[in-house]
């Protein structure tokens, strides 16, 4: 942890708070942040899951970028020292906060959660929209609401961070999937990469997504993203060499997917990795 960091206790964050609701071991609060506001690098004590309402940030975690988009559930695990970036706009957060005890008392369960994976099941999405809206109801029956729909949230969650089942993967999807990451030019058509491995586009196009959770050209982008991204928080390497190292054109197109995918720009997120994980470069 760097020295500077802030160390956030339950329901704290670095926002202006409009409502804080205390409920069966739990801290429910709804912030609100100025646009393009950098918030420096803090940790959370407690564990707890944000739900963004409205606007966008970026979250760097450990060095890792992280898109929190409007609807979009984060899990935050206690300790953990990050950065972040609003976007351009109002944003609105909710946050469910767990004590100690509370938390401890669901470890068992918890233990597979990964602060840095993405939590994409609109599933999710959904039970967090209900959490809060089960916050704003505030009747005599909420607080029971409440509950049990945490419990069904972190059960999704963790279904939802698990890591892909690579037992029972074809070969050739695999060896698709070593194709994409080899690719450092233009990318191939579904087609090109079908016919490589042997079988329809169709039936690749399914598989992928079965395996992977995304298509053949959402892992090409995020692989490109990945290997810059890594290039930007472990070297020193000028922009133009990471960009085509990633398999981006340029570095102007290296820029471009910062901005469109993290909303900031490859120098922004090196100092913030540099930040986060307490680098002195």
């Amino acid at each position: 942890m760097s020295p500077s960091a802030r160390v956030l206790d339950l329901g704290r964050y670095l926002g202006t708070p409009l409502q804080r609701v205390e409920v069966a071991g739990l801290v429910l609060t709804e912030s609100t942040y100025a646009p393009g506001v950098r918030l420096p690098s803090h940790q959370d004590r407690h564990a707890g899951f944000r739900l963004t309402l409205e606007g966008g940030f970026t979250d760097v975690v450990e060095g890792r970028a992280r898109e929190c988009p409007a609807r979009s559930v984060a899990f935050q695990a206690p300790g953990l020292e990050h950065a972040q970036r609003i976007r351009d706009v109002r944003t609105r957060t909710f946050n469910i906060d767990f004590s100690e005890e509370s938390w401890r008392s669901r470890s068992a369960l918890a233990s597979g959660l990964d602060p840095r994976v993405d939590l994409t099941s609109a599933r999710l999405s959904a039970l967090g929209a209900r959490v809060y809206q089960e916050f704003r109801r505030a009747d005599d029956v909420a607080a029971l609401a409440i509950e049990g729909l945490t419990l069904e949230l972190l059960a999704e969650a963790v279904r939802a961070s698990a890591p892909p089942r690579e037992s029972g993967v074809p070969p050739w999807l695999g060896r698709a999937r070593e194709l994409l990451d080899a690719v450092r030019g233009p990318p191939p058509t579904l087609a090109a990469l079908a016919r490589e491995v042997g079988v329809s586009p169709l039936r690749l196009g399914r598989a992928f997504r079965q395996a992977w959770r995304c298509s053949p050209a959402e892992y090409l982008r995020r692989s490109r993203l990945e290997r810059a991204s890594r290039a930007l928080r472990e070297t020193q390497q000028p922009l133009g060499d990471i960009a085509l190292e990633a398999g981006y054109c340029d570095q102007s197109h290296l820029t471009r997917e910062f901005r469109r995918r993290l909303h900031v720009t490859p120098a922004e997120y090196r100092r913030m990795a540099g930040r986060a994980s307490g680098s002195t470069r």
